[in-house]
């Protein structure tokens, strides 16, 4: 007898993953009874072009994927055994039903692989949007501290609570405060005692 060659499909797996899952797909396939080898190995072709076409990428979409083949092929058994001649009306109902239930499921996997599917294609796209952008970004220690720069000091006379040009005191504000020089601070002293000088003489006379 002649052996048939099957060829697996590339599949964005690692090697244990994608073994595992042609190997239950082969498994879970019910085949038309007395079919000949060539039969199956292209019914074996035509699911591994499904689950080409189904294009799982991690262990969780091999997961759905492979309970998604299962249920279909189980629901097209279903069908198949439904449409045999001779089958009672009871049976024929069993049947139908049951095939209703198995395509449900096999839709409902396929959604939920679907939306996982989308899910990974929107997050790569965000990394590589982010990518450039976080390349720019300017990247600082986190116990570095960013220091500004100090307020200038105001000028003596601000600080000593007189503005100049106006005769409203000004609050300096703290830190800020510039100290007078000494030859400053000495002629400041003669006028102040000056000014008590011909105040208390005013006030004699």
């Amino acid at each position: 007898m002649t052996a048939i060659q099957v060829q697996a499909p590339p599949l964005a797996l690692d090697p244990a993953t994608s073994s595992n899952l042609l190997q239950t797909i082969i498994d879970t396939t019910p085949y038309i009874p007395n079919s000949s080898e060539a039969e199956k190995a292209a019914q074996r072709d035509s699911a591994f072009a499904l689950v080409a076409a189904l294009d799982p990428r991690d262990p969780v979409q091999a997961m759905l994927v492979a309970q998604l083949m299962a249920a279909h092929h189980a629901a097209i058994h279903a069908y198949r055994c439904a449409a045999l001649p001779g089958v009672p009306p009871a049976l024929h109902l069993r049947y139908q039903g049951r095939a209703t239930v198995l395509s449900r499921l096999a839709g409902t996997r396929l959604r939920e692989l679907r939306r996982l599917q989308d899910a990974a294609l929107k997050a790569a796209a965000r990394a590589t949007a982010a990518g450039p952008r976080a390349a720019q970004a300017p990247v600082s220690a986190p116990d570095t501290q960013v220091r500004t720069a100090a307020p200038a000091a105001r000028p003596w006379f601000a600080a000593a609570g007189q503005r100049r040009g106006s005769a409203v005191p000004a609050k300096a504000a703290p830190g800020t405060e510039a100290v007078p020089s000494v030859d400053v601070r000495e002629q400041l002293l003669k006028q102040l005692t000056a000014r008590l000088a011909a105040e208390g003489i005013a006030m004699a006379a």
